[in-house]
């Protein structure tokens, strides 16, 4: 059964993964530093090894026994990767309480990878990442 949600998790991955390119300008945001955060950027964050890499790690990380559910389960990871490579400010949106948990938990165990920054106009820039996830759960 692992292994079936496991499989279900990469192929929800490619689907729901993907990062939406749209101007920069628009998708900026304000944290209360007033610091500018972005959804965009000239050059993407990248983990270390890449996409796949935080794929698998993920996957390794995450503990679905962990999760109380039944059915279709779907929660969004968001965090921000910092101008110096660094996942912080994790928030995740979701119904079900014990998969939110364990996406999180999961993140954090990872957030001691430094990530390569996102770039806009060459100079590294905070950037919000979004990691939705959709998975389906038996008895």
């Amino acid at each position: 059964m692992k292994k079936t949600l496991i499989v279900i998790l990469f192929l929800s991955f490619g689907i729901f993964f993907s990062q939406n390119r749209t101007s920069a300008i628009n998708k900026t945001f304000e944290l209360e530093k007033k610091d500018s955060l972005y959804q965009d950027a000239d050059e993407l964050p990248v983990y270390p090894g890449g996409i796949s890499a935080f794929r698998n790690n993920f996957a390794k990380t995450f503990d679905s026994s962990k999760i109380n559910a039944n059915g279709l389960g779907k929660s969004e990871a968001r965090f921000v990767i910092s101008e110096d490579g660094i996942i912080t400010d994790i928030v995740i949106i979701g119904e079900n309480k014990s998969m939110n948990k364990e996406m999180e938990r999961s993140i954090k165990s990872m957030s001691k990878t430094k990530w390569k920054p996102a770039l806009l106009n060459g100079q590294p820039v905070k950037y919000l990442f979004r990691l939705p996830i959709t998975m389906n759960f038996y008895n």
